[in-house]
């Protein structure tokens, strides 16, 4: 009886080996799979980067301001080659708050191109507004809204709605605030007023 129960033991030994074998077979597969894995989606993002090539364009012969044509030329010859960016310092009196901002090549070709532009370029533009209204003493006049903080990417509806209630009531009521807005719907109405009393 103890050789049997011997025999049996050394069978669930070997038979114990062999799960643990097979489990670690299946182990090296999942991780060979993993990686081969990785690998293809690291060959898709180089050939992604690699076919986002910034396409300028040829703005001679269009009809655009001269200073967007040289803004071009400047994307094309220093801002591509050297893989640089445009730094913007937003002052706090734009948005009620200061933060610094970046513009890429592409933004600038998108906008030149006039394709659809992000809400940094959109930023970008309303404080050259805001500078322009300050030449003309009207910044008591117009007030802007950042484009980040109602961005759809910016956190939860209700969020969104408690960052600008909070920068409408920082003002004198007085105010035309502009507010970029883009929900993906057809509008239903043009013109929507608010009375902040």
């Amino acid at each position: 009886m103890e050789a049997k129960a011997r025999e049996e033991a050394l069978r669930m030994e070997a038979r114990t080996k062999q799960l643990e074998d097979e489990e670690k077979e299946e182990e090296k597969k999942d991780e060979e799979k993993e990686e081969e894995k990785q690998d293809e989606k690291e060959k898709e993002d180089e050939e992604k980067h690699d076919d986002k090539v910034i396409e300028v364009g040829d703005y001679s012969n269009m009809e655009v301001p001269s200073s967007l044509k040289t803004l071009c030329r400047y994307v094309e010859t220093t801002l591509v080659p050297e893989d640089k960016t445009l730094q913007f310092t937003i002052d706090k009196e734009v948005f009620g708050r200061e933060r610094d901002t970046f513009l890429l090549p592409e933004d600038i070709t998108q906008f030149a191109g006039m394709e659809e532009i992000g809400a940094t370029v959109v930023a970008v533009y309303m404080r050259y507004l805001h500078d322009v209204l300050k030449e003309a003493n009207m910044c008591s006049m117009v007030g802007f809204i950042d484009p980040a903080i109602v961005s759809a990417n910016s956190g939860t509806i209700a969020d969104r709605s408690r960052l600008v209630a909070a920068r409408l009531q920082k003002t004198d009521g007085e105010q035309i605030f502009m507010m970029p807005n883009n929900p993906g719907l057809v509008s239903l109405t043009r013109f929507c007023f608010y009375d902040f009393q």
